[in-house]
């Protein structure tokens, strides 16, 4: 591989960083606006139960013992 190969390898991966970075902020930014009237409960990337805002999916907190329940019971009998 040439350096001029080497070079636009670097600056694609520079230019989608930048944009990754773009992203993350403007993420952020919906979610600091979005009032989590709504949540739903799911697993973390650490296998964790925690509650996400239905909306813009922002991590608000650990699960209840009583969600945790509900969340791991079999589909189909969730109000029982």
């Amino acid at each position: 591989m040439g350096e001029d190969s080497q070079h636009n390898i670097l600056n694609n991966i520079n230019q989608i960083e930048d944009k990754l970075k773009e992203l993350e902020k403007e993420k952020t930014n919906i979610q600091d606006n979005c009032s989590h009237k709504e949540w739903t409960v799911n697993f973390d990337e650490r296998r964790s139960i925690k509650r996400y805002c239905s909306e813009c999916k922002r991590e608000l907190g650990y699960a209840t013992k009583e969600e945790e329940q509900n969340f791991l019971k079999p589909k189909g009998s969730q109000n029982t």
